[in-house]
């Protein structure tokens, strides 16, 4: 049982590196394509066609692939006025709470966004700016983003009930 745990484990924190891979492409394509623009606009007075389509897809990716990084990191927002003064029980009964409600969240996300990817791709979507370009990559990276953050979460909270919990936020933090 520890043996799979082990390799589940190291598979999911490699999905998550893979999935900030493609959120870090899809930054630097938007910043090419935004300064591209920005030259052909103000200095040859011809626009990128379709830049802002582009953009608007491409931040898709871009949040959504991060997210899994950002709960392998415990990097998104939290208000812990109060449940920063927990010990012990109450604050792993708070830490698993929040897991939950983040396997909940990523969870149903996944879950619908999975048939608008599916639904994308048999139709073959297409965005309808100056250039037409496929928009179903986006809604299928979409969906994969919050797949992996849900399975993220999932790992987090079977560290958090095998007792684990506070050595594997450290090694996350470390990496």
């Amino acid at each position: 049982m520890k043996p799979l745990f082990l390799f589940l484990n190291r598979s999911i924190q490699r999905l998550c590196s893979a999935a900030l891979a493609v959120s870090a492409v899809f930054i630097a394509i938007l910043a090419l394509i935004g300064a591209a623009d920005i030259f052909g606009t103000s200095i040859l007075s011809m626009p990128v066609p379709s830049a802002v389509e582009y953009s608007e897809a491409g931040l898709v990716i871009v949040v959504f692939m991060g997210l899994a990084q950002a709960q392998r990191r415990r990097a998104h927002i939290t208000v812990d006025i109060v449940s920063a003064k927990f010990t012990g029980v109450a604050k792993n009964l708070s830490i698993g709470i929040a897991i939950v409600g983040a396997i909940l969240f990523f969870g149903f996300i996944a879950w619908r966004s999975g048939f608008a990817a599916w639904d994308s791709v048999m139709i073959d979507e297409r965005s309808m700016g100056q250039m037409s370009f496929p928009v179903w990559p986006g809604k299928v990276l979409l969906f994969a983003g919050c797949a992996i953050a849900t399975l993220e979460s999932l790992r987090q909270f079977a560290h958090l009930l095998l007792g684990t919990h506070e050595q594997d936020m450290r090694e996350q933090m470390g990496d």
